[in-house]
């Protein structure tokens, strides 16, 4: 009996450990399947969000793609005015329109089923960023949840365009490489090399994890024979790409992005720029303007509110904000300076989470988030041609693990800590769905245009105009005009979209009037209109991502051909 005894005790002693290991793989599996089903109920309301703003070019050259999978960008468009080469046109890498031309073969071409197509990759960005944060911080589900909590995730990831896709590379990239690094293994190096060429090639800018990654291992002070070769790997692909694409349109499309990005400005001189960089980031992460009071404590707040106060102050009395003026007849628009002056203070919030962090650990992966996060912001006002939601969204994963890095710092009991974290990260999901919902409405408006003029004009109907409006009018049989070729026959339509792109008057002898349509989107929220000073897609339209405030409808003029 008693040997009996001894020998169960000994099972039992051996069994409590194996169980006690299962519970943190539990925990992981419980906190991907959280966050799967966060991301997929927070996107699955938009699965049949119109093509929108850039999408018809990726939904173009997949289909291009199809018929010719070696020449994905053999075809002319007209997107500026005039029919050009789509090598000249866009300025993507094709790796995104080889995915679409994939899930539109296999599951057709609706909206519905490319935007369910995309909420794969937007699942891999989270959980990427779930990876990442369990290395850096003790409450990885709470930085996932802050990331798809964000309205630059969810307006980024109700797209079918490249940027989401490219986040998704790039998170697995770094995670691999921090961890490859840690444990001297070539084969998660391999895979971290691989997947910086295939997040350069969905969009150009992930090649910029090339210092990024190189900076990261010296600091941490491992072997150069260990690492470097690996970092080649992408400089390759990417020489190769550039060469290939010499040969097929006569230039180097990598090279020929980079003078675009570099050349082309709008939105006004650098400082204005600065500051639609930071509204932009406030707006686009407002989870940090939200949290506030957790992150940096009454003397924090002091110091944010003095800078909303003074930056407000600046603005008042300079009238504008670079190019876009802040006041009229009737006075200073205060509301829309108010909305302005709050998203900046969130943005310099941003930026001073990345400094504290490396002030407070000294550590190679406190000055990896904040090179990571700074270096997106530079890139975003400083080199890039534009200030847009889409520049501001690689940074999100940094700055999800910054808020939690810095409440774990702060000395707050860990219950009230995840309690109050909540309140801020359900503001900003509520505010992500209202911008997204806006947008949608917006993608919507274009659309119901498009088919119900169309169907009103009983002539041949020419438009102006880009964007999702082109698509849905060229499915109608619609033709855009060529600026440089104006042949319209007596009688015929032509449609011009007044807040669309690319647009220019037509010769008062060739065209007039007949009529004006406006056609409503969302009443209160608004992420691209000129009069709102709304530009997530672009700051030529305003400084802020998305504004809080009456929206006007869009406005379609009708001309007819004497």
């Amino acid at each position: 009996m008693d040997t009996a005894k001894k020998n169960l005790g000994a099972i039992n002693d051996t069994a409590i450990p194996d169980s006690e290991s299962k519970i943190p793989a539990l925990r992981d599996l419980a906190a991907l399947l959280i966050l799967t089903a966060a991301t997929l109920c927070c996107l699955a309301p938009f699965l049949g969000k119109p093509f929108h703003v850039d999408d018809p070019q990726f939904v173009w050259c997949a289909r291009h793609i199809v018929a010719h999978p070696l020449d994905f960008y053999g075809f002319n468009l007209n997107w500026e005015g005039q029919p050009a080469s789509m090598a000249t046109i866009t300025q993507n890498p094709p790796l995104a329109a080889y995915y679409l031309a994939v899930a539109g073969w296999l599951l057709g071409w609706s909206e519905a089923s490319l935007h369910a197509a995309f909420l794969l990759p937007a699942v891999a960005m989270i959980l990427g960023t779930y990876r990442l944060a369990k290395r850096l911080c003790s409450h990885p589900l709470a930085a996932g949840l802050a990331a798809v909590c964000s309205p630059v995730f969810l307006l980024s990831s109700t797209s079918v365009m490249c940027d989401t896709m490219m986040l998704a590379f790039w998170v697995w990239a770094v995670f691999l490489w921090m961890d490859g690094l840690e444990r001297e293994s070539q084969s998660r190096l391999f895979v971290a090399a691989a997947l910086i060429a295939l997040s350069s090639l969905t969009k150009y800018f992930g090649m910029c994890l090339v210092p990024l990654l190189l900076v990261y291992a010296i600091l941490k002070r491992r072997p150069v024979r260990m690492w470097l070769p690996w970092l080649g790997l992408p400089v390759v692909v990417l020489a190769l790409y550039q060469w290939w694409t010499h040969q097929l349109y006569g230039k180097g499309l990598l090279l020929n992005a980079a003078a675009y990005a570099t050349n082309l400005r709008v939105g006004g001189a650098l400082p204005a720029k600065v500051l639609a960089g930071l509204a932009f980031t406030g707006g686009c992460i407002i989870l940090v303007l939200l949290a506030a009071p957790l992150l940096w404590g009454k003397r924090g707040l002091v110091v944010g509110a003095g800078a909303g106060v003074f930056t407000g102050l600046v603005l008042a009395t300079l009238k504008k904000a670079g190019e876009f003026p802040l006041a009229d007849e009737h006075g200073v628009n205060w509301c829309y300076l108010i909305q302005l002056s709050l998203f900046a203070v969130g943005g310099l919030g941003v930026l001073a989470l990345a400094g504290a962090d490396v002030l407070k650990h000294k550590s190679p992966d406190s000055a990896l988030l904040c090179l990571w996060t700074a270096g997106v912001f530079i890139f975003a006002c400083v080199i890039n041609w534009t200030v847009s939601g889409r520049n501001i969204l690689p940074m999100l994963p940094a700055v999800a693990c910054l808020v939690v890095r810095r409440l774990e710092a702060r000395q707050i009991a860990p219950r009230r800590k995840a309690v109050w974290l909540a309140i801020p990260a359900g503001l900003s999901l509520v505010v992500g769905l209202a911008a997204a919902r806006a947008d949608y409405a917006l993608a919507v408006s274009a659309r119901n245009a498009a088919r119900s003029l169309h169907r009103e004009l009983s002539a041949n109907v020419w438009f102006e105009g880009h964007w999702g409006f082109q698509y849905y009018m060229e499915q109608l049989g619609g033709r855009a005009v060529d600026r440089n070729n104006l042949a319209f026959s007596k009688g015929d339509a032509i449609i011009l979209p007044v807040s669309n792109s690319y647009l220019f008057p037509l010769p008062g002898d060739l065209a007039g009037l007949a009529f004006k349509r406006e056609v409503p989107t969302s009443r209160w929220i608004s992420t691209l209109n000129a009069d709102s000073g709304a530009g997530y897609y672009s700051d030529g339209w305003g400084p802020l991502p998305f504004v809080f405030g009456r929206v006007p409808p869009d406005v379609y003029l009708v001309f007819r051909a004497r």
